[in-house]
């Protein structure tokens, strides 16, 4: 009797991990475009500080943030016209909630920010590479994907030369890169895993 639930026990957690990973590879697009949106937002801040660019920064990131949450969203749209997406199973769910939360704590931290003037202070992009790394350590472990980890790591270690080099122009430029190799990176990883698994 204690054997059978034992191994049912070790079935559901297999599944489990198995839905979480399945998840993180259909949510790489999402990775992808968010990873590639803010670091355009960077970019583009960085050259209207250069004055190589007209556009405002704070028009530049209402598009850059505006949009990629259009994307993320794409699913809860559905549902509302009436297409609704299979039900998820409990990983997926914890996954999903989990950077649904971070999303939001860091959109309304930079939303706050801009609009009170202090993102100038320099505090800003350590927090957000701060929230990525918790953010990716969770999903490794959901996911049974241990290289997010390292990952994890690498956020960690952005948010300390964030900090340093916080009152600089050029932390545009690390953030941005921060956001291509550890958040778009990972999304071309998981999208080309899914791919794979596909065949």
């Amino acid at each position: 009797m204690t054997e059978d639930r034992a191994r049912e026990d070790i079935a559901f957690i297999r599944h489990a991990i198995e839905e979480g990973g399945a998840y993180a590879t259909a949510r790489s697009p999402d990775m992808l475009v968010w990873g590639i949106a803010v670091a355009l937002g960077h970019l583009g801040v960085y050259a209207f500080v250069r004055g190589w660019s007209p556009i405002a920064p704070n028009a530049l990131w209402a598009v850059c943030i505006g949009v990629p949450w259009l994307y993320s969203l794409r699913r809860l749209f559905r549902r509302f016209i009436g297409n609704s997406p299979s039900p998820r199973g409990p990983m997926a769910l914890a996954l999903s909630m989990l950077w649904l939360g971070c999303g939001i704590f860091l959109t309304t931290i930079v939303v706050a920010a801009m609009w009170t003037g202090a993102n100038r202070e320099g505090w800003l992009d350590p927090i957000v590479a701060g929230v990525m790394g918790i953010a990716f350590f969770a999903t490794a472990w959901m996911t049974n994907l241990p290289w997010l980890r390292w990952i994890a790591v690498a956020w960690w270690l952005g948010e300390v030369a964030l900090f340093v080099l916080r009152h600089q122009v050029e932390v545009l430029l690390l953030s941005a890169a921060l956001m291509l190799l550890l958040l778009a990176g990972p999304g071309l990883v998981l999208l080309r895993r899914g791919a794979r698994l596909r065949r």
